[in-house]
């Protein structure tokens, strides 16, 4: 039985959770600090869940899924939470090839150490790239397909990456729970698409404003309901 994280919307390093607050509408978070009035930041959401554009956003249509409930990794929601992310996930990646006629790769680093990154905050990357992550990953790690994101490590004290490759099959990899990620997944994904330019992996040097309004147009849902419940 999962049992779930507690929800303290709490970062033990720095306070307040800025993932949490992204995720609650009523806040009105950097991102959307960003963006022109009467435009939302929101382009999906579920009871359990939203997606947003991504700080450091290198390629447009890159988003993230973001749990509203403060978890360290998709793994570690409870049963009702985890049923929805690979419907939300699916309905993103046909919008995504829609808009700019290319597959969507999908990870998530499943960091589950307490200080062991800067967002201590599960989020599911989701962008339009060739990018072959889970061919580079399957290289040096060994991984397990799994059916769905239901079938994600639950425990606390195990970590691992999850990858959804561009044909929409899933595999996860354990990986050491230690503070420190062996493995920069953003920059590996950056390092591998030729159109990136390399250098500008990191969300806290680039931004990427531009990007991050062209994305929210381009996948803002036509309608209120369209995408979102």
């Amino acid at each position: 039985m999962r049992t779930g994280y507690a929800a303290t919307g709490q970062d033990e390093r720095s306070g307040p959770c800025v993932m949490c607050a992204g995720a609650d509408a009523s806040v009105r978070s950097p991102l959307q600090r960003m963006l022109p009035p009467g435009r939302s930041r929101f382009i999906a959401q579920t009871p359990n869940l939203v997606a947003v554009p991504t700080f450091g956003c290198f390629v447009a249509g890159y988003v993230l899924i973001v749990p509203r409930a403060h978890v360290t990794s998709f793994g570690r929601l409870d049963e009702g939470a985890l049923a929805e992310p690979d419907e939300l996930i699916e309905a993103l990646a046909h919008r995504i090839w829609a808009v700019y006629s290319r597959p969507a790769l999908g990870f998530e680093y499943g960091n589950n150490v307490p200080g062991g990154r800067r967002i201590e905050h599960a989020h599911w990357h989701l962008l339009p790239s060739g990018a072959d992550l889970d061919g580079w990953l399957a290289d040096c790690l060994t991984g397990l397909v799994i059916a769905s994101l239901t079938d994600l490590p639950s425990r606390g004290d195990a970590s691992y990456i999850a990858v959804r490759d561009q044909r929409g099959s899933l595999r996860v990899y354990p990986v050491p729970n230690q503070p420190r990620q062996r493995i920069r997944l953003r920059r590996l994904v950056a390092e591998l698409d030729p159109r990136v330019d390399a250098a500008g992996w990191d969300w806290t040097g680039n931004i990427c404003p531009d990007l991050i309004h062209r994305t929210v147009t381009d996948l803002a849902p036509a309608s209120p309901e369209d995408g979102t419940r």
